[in-house]
C-alpha cells in the first residue's frame, strides 16, 4: 500500500557509517534484528471549547506484533466462527497537576487529576495475524481538562502485566483562549464534508506520517493572527540534511496560506469506529481558528521533516512540529548504505562491486543512487520500482531460504530468486533411492536443485 519510493529518500534512513570497524559490525542480520522491532504510537490532540476549557484526546495504535495473544480456549465463544487467538487489553491513562517530574520521588508526590481506562479484547483468525505489523490496534481516551500544566502517562496491561508504552511521562500545557503560544499541530489522514458538518480522520501514528501518502495538518491559530491583510503566512517544510550536505535543514516545500486553508471548529467531539480515530465538529462563526493544509507527502522524501508555520515578519514560527516519514515495508537492506551495496554482488561483477564499495560515505552513495538511477523504469515519479524489487527480493529470499549453513541470498536458490524473480511453476520431484528434487520453471528457463541435507539445503545442478 505504500509503495511510493524516491532515490533521494532513501539515504536518510540508510545509516551511514564512516568507520571501518562500524561497517564492519553492520550486516544484513543486525538490521533485521533492529528494524524487525514491534511498534507502538501515542499522541495527544487539543481542541479547544467555548467556555475556555479544552477537548483532550489521546491516542494509541498497537500492532499485532507487540501484542500477547493467546490461543481460544474449548469453553470460549469467539465473536465469529474461525477466530482462534485473542488477546486481553487494558489501556491506563493518568494525568498529572504540574510539568514532569525530575526524579522519581518528586512524582510520587505528583497529584492525580484525571484518570481512564480503555478496554477491549482483539480476536484474528490465524498465528500469521497475531505476528503481523500491519494489522494493528488502536484507541483513545479522552477529557476535558481547564487551562494549566499537566503530564500524564499511558500504560498497556497485558495478561496481569503493565507494559509502558512512553519512555517517560508526557507534558501537556493547556492555553487559555485565543493565547498566543502553544498553537496545536494535528496530522489528520483525511477532512471530510457531511450533512452535519465535518469529520477529522486522526493519522494516529503518533509523530510519524505514512511515507508516499498526502496528509492535512491542522493548526490551531489566534483570530488575531489574521487582523492584517498586509501580512502573509506561510507553511514551511524543511528536511532534515544528511551528513555532509551542510545545512542542518533544507527547505523542500512553501505553502502560502489563504482564505480557502482556514476553518472554523465548534462543538468537537472525538469517536472511535472501525479504525477510525478521530473528531466531528460544526462551522460557526465564533468557533476556534484554525488552517487546515494538505501536505503534499507524496512529492517528498522518506525523511524526517519539521513543519513550521512562519509569517513574513517575523522570523521566529509561530507553530512548530516534526515529523518522520515512515514506510512500513521498506525492505532491510536500505537501512543501511553498505549493506544495500553488498547486497547488490548477486548483479554486480567483482570489479564493479569493488569501485561501488571504494570513497568515502558520500562518494558511495552518489554511485550507488546514480546505479539505480540509470535503471529507473519510470524516471519521471518518485518510484523507482525495480530498486524496491530487487531489495524486496533480498527480504523473501532470507525469510524464505535460509539454512542452518547459509542466510538464504547466499543459498543457490535464493540467488536464483533475487537474480529471476518468483518462477512461474515449481515441481518437487522424489526420486527412488535418489535426493530430492525441486525444479523452477521460467520463461525459456528451467532450473533444477537437488537436496544435499534434510534440512532445506539445495544446490543448482542444471539449468537448461
Amino acid at each position: 500500500m505504500y509503495r511510493l519510493l524516491s532515490l533521494a529518500l532513501i539515504f536518510l534512513f540508510i545509516g551511514l557509517i564512516d568507520s571501518d570497524a562500524q561497517r564492519r559490525q553492520t550486516s544484513y542480520e543486525s538490521l533485521l534484528q533492529r528494524t524487525d522491532q514491534p511498534s507502538s504510537y501515542i499522541d495527544h490532540v487539543l481542541l479547544p471549547e467555548r467556555d475556555g476549557t479544552t477537548n483532550a484526546a489521546f491516542i494509541f495504535r498497537l500492532d499485532h506484533d507487540l501484542i500477547a495473544f493467546l490461543r481460544k480456549r474449548d469453553n470460549m465463544r469467539a465473536p465469529s466462527p474461525g477466530m482462534e487467538f485473542f488477546a486481553p487489553l487494558r489501556m491506563g491513562l493518568e494525568i498529572f497537576e504540574g510539568t514532569r517530574p525530575e526524579s522519581r520521588r518528586e512524582s510520587r508526590s505528583s497529584v492525580s487529576v484525571f484518570r481512564e481506562t480503555w478496554q477491549d479484547t482483539v480476536w484474528v483468525e490465524t498465528f500469521e495475524e497475531t505476528k503481523s505489523r500491519f494489522n494493528h490496534v488502536e484507541g483513545l481516551l479522552k477529557t476535558t481538562l481547564a487551562p494549566g500544566d499537566y503530564h500524564y502517562s499511558l500504560q498497556l496491561s497485558r495478561g496481569g502485566s503493565v507494559r509502558e508504552q512512553s519512555s517517560s511521562l508526557r507534558n501537556l500545557k493547556i492555553h487559555p483562549k485565543d493565547g498566543e503560544t502553544g498553537r496545536e499541530m494535528i496530522l489528520l489522514s483525511s477532512l471530510e464534508e457531511n450533512e452535519n458538518g465535518s469529520f477529522a480522520e486522526l493519522l494516529n501514528f503518533g509523530s510519524s506520517v505514512l511515507y508516499g501518502q498526502n496528509y492535512t495538518v491542522l493548526i490551531s491559530l489566534p483570530d488575531t493572527l489574521f487582523n492584517s491583510e498586509e501580512t502573509n503566512f506561510y507553511l514551511d517544510i524543511h528536511r532534515q540534511a544528511m551528513p555532509g550536505d551542510g545545512e542542518e535543514w533544507n527547505l523542500r516545500q512553501m505553502i502560502e496560506l489563504t482564505n480557502d486553508h482556514l476553518i472554523r471548529i465548534s462543538n468537537p467531539e472525538f469517536s472511535e469506529d472501525k479504525n477510525r480515530i478521530g473528531f466531528s465538529f460544526t462551522h460557526e462563526d465564533d468557533g476556534a481558528l484554525f488552517a487546515a493544509i494538505e501536505v503534499p507527502n507524496s512529492e517528498l522524501e522518506n525523511s524526517r521533516f519539521r513543519l513550521s508555520l512562519m509569517r513574513d515578519d517575523a522570523e521566529e514560527p509561530l507553530s512548530r512540529r516534526i515529523v518522520n516519514s515512515q514506510w512500513l515495508d521498506m525492505p532491510v537492506s536500505l537501512y543501511n548504505l553498505d549493506v544495500a551495496i553488498d547486497m547488490m554482488r548477486f548483479i554486480l561483477t567483482d570489479e564493479q562491486l569493488r569501485e561501488m564499495k571504494s570513497g568515502s560515505s558520500a562518494a558511495r552513495e552518489s554511485k550507488f543512487r546514480q546505479f539505480w538511477k540509470e535503471r529507473d523504469p519510470t524516471p519521471d515519479t518518485e518510484f523507482n520500482e525495480l530498486l524496491a524489487e530487487y531489495f524486496r527480493r533480498i527480504d523473501h529470499a532470507y525469510a524464505r531460504f535460509t539454512t542452518f549453513q547459509n542466510p538464504g541470498f547466499d543459498t543457490d536458490q535464493g540467488r536464483a530468486y533475487i537474480i529471476y524473480g518468483p518462477p512461474l511453476r515449481t515441481e518437487r520431484r522424489l526420486p527412488a533411492n535418489a535426493p530430492a528434487r525441486e525444479l523452477w520453471e521460467y520463461p525459456g528457463r528451467t532450473l533444477i536443485f537437488e537436496a544435499t541435507t534434510g534440512f532445506g539445503d539445495f544446490r543448482l545442478i542444471s539449468e537448461n
